[in-house]
């Protein structure tokens, strides 16, 4: 993609494909209402709002009403991590979190007025600085979010054993976004986060009410579905990408998880 796009959604414009994006984006809804999946969690779109998205996530449209619109602000990683620098990890850890971004002072004014401003850049075609006034109000969002974060402390009311449950969780999570490639197993995970399989299996059954294993796999056959369908490589480079011991091994584990071959998957499509 390029540095920078802006985008009309619609049922016109979107279908219900799962995708894993390099790119992060804000989302900001106008009417109408639309269900989006990332990664594991459903997020509702509904009126004005806004939903924020981050490199690599995988995402995909569940549901959307007839009348639903939304602009769709995307940008690269270097310049999410050039507009969200020095703040990332206060910031990232908040909106990863609440994906809505559910402060509606934020929402009413601060992102829609960068909207507005937005759509007057992207469809006036002389303008070359486009990237960069996208990363400078993508800096003043980020900047002003965490000053809002700093003067409207949330007063988390769980206690500290839940509190930590979610750490833990979200830490399971990040790595396996992040190390799906190599990290097949859960005893991957547990000696990553220095806890054991047991209290890993009770953090992410109390969050989910299933397995890490599954999850675990959920995740990696997610991936090599969009692997498959979004690249020409072959699957014995596939195997070797992820990990696996050989194309058998990867053949194996597909059709453990899916009932049918890689091969007859690509034919699908």
């Amino acid at each position: 993609m390029k540095q920078t796009a802006l985008y009309s959604i619609n049922p016109s414009t979107c279908d219900n494909e799962v995708r894993a994006i390099d790119y992060g984006a804000i989302i900001y809804s106008h009417t109408g209402t639309a269900t989006i999946r990332i990664n594991f969690d459903h997020w509702e779109l509904k009126g004005e709002s806004v939903l924020i998205l981050f490199p690599g996530d995988v995402i995909s449209f569940k549901q959307m009403d007839d009348n639903f619109s939304a602009h769709e602000i995307r940008y690269c990683s270097d310049i999410l991590r050039e507009a969200s620098l020095n703040v990332e990890h206060a910031v990232y850890d908040t909106l990863k979190a609440d994906r809505r971004c559910g402060y509606p002072q934020l929402i009413n004014e601060v992102v829609n007025s960068m909207f507005r401003i937005f759509t007057f850049y992207f469809t006036v075609e002389h303008y070359s600085m486009t990237d960069r006034i996208v990363t400078l109000q993508l800096q003043a969002f980020f900047l002003g979010f965490y000053d809002y974060l700093k003067s409207h402390p949330h007063k988390d009311l769980r206690d500290k054993g839940t509190q930590r449950t979610d750490e833990l969780f979200n830490q399971f999570m990040n790595l396996m976004e992040h190390e799906f490639r190599q990290g097949h197993e859960v005893n991957y995970y547990a000696l990553r986060m220095n806890i054991s399989r047991k209290y890993l299996s009770m953090i992410v059954g109390k969050k989910t009410g299933k397995s890490p294993k599954r999850i675990i796999d959920e995740y990696i056959t997610l991936r090599l579905k969009l692997a498959m369908q979004t690249t020409k490589c072959s699957l014995k480079q596939i195997a070797h990408e992820f990990c696996f011991s050989d194309q058998s091994a990867l053949t194996r584990y597909f059709r453990t998880h899916t009932g049918i071959s890689p091969q007859q998957f690509r034919l699908m499509k």
